[in-house]
């Protein structure tokens, strides 16, 4: 665990990058608002109910969906008495994102040793590892051509 991570042991190690990040809840409720592409408090925690065993408080989608909203993971538009709150960016934009975020992070913290350990861990992928990297890479989330990943030297 980098010494920055203070997050929760189960939500570093969730599967989920989107949950990695978020936390389970909150990416419950995104995954709904994904698969919806777009819903209303009281739908959100319908569908959340309607897959766990254990209901979740209305309140607590509420202030989740709210904390999503001042991140600017969502954006709301007026729907009668309540909100209809819409994703910002898919599901692969938003990890996009976030990749971008950390490698530059990264970069900025540790510099050319970043970039030399990088290089490294490359060249010691395993051959079918790097080939889904390339295909990841070659389908873009945002729409923008990108260049193909070349090989180690």
């Amino acid at each position: 665990m980098p010494p920055s991570d203070r997050r929760p042991s189960d939500q570093r190690t969730n599967q989920d990058p989107i949950a990695s990040e978020l936390g389970a809840a909150q990416a419950e409720i995104m995954n709904v608002i994904w698969e919806t592409e777009g819903a209303t408090v009281p739908e959100i925690h319908a569908a959340i109910n309607e897959k766990r065993k254990t209901g979740a408080a209305y309140t607590t989608v509420l202030t989740f969906v709210q904390r999503l909203y001042a991140r600017d993971l969502l954006t709301r538009e007026p729907e009668g008495r309540t909100f209809r709150y819409r994703a910002t960016k898919s599901r692969d934009e938003l990890m996009a994102s976030w990749s971008d975020e950390m490698i530059d992070r990264l970069i900025d913290d540790y510099g050319q040793i970043a970039i030399a350990r990088l290089d490294d861990r490359l060249q010691s992928l395993d051959p079918k590892r790097l080939a889904k990297l390339r295909a990841a890479r070659a389908k873009p989330a945002s729409g923008k051509i990108r260049p193909p990943i070349t090989p180690p030297r």
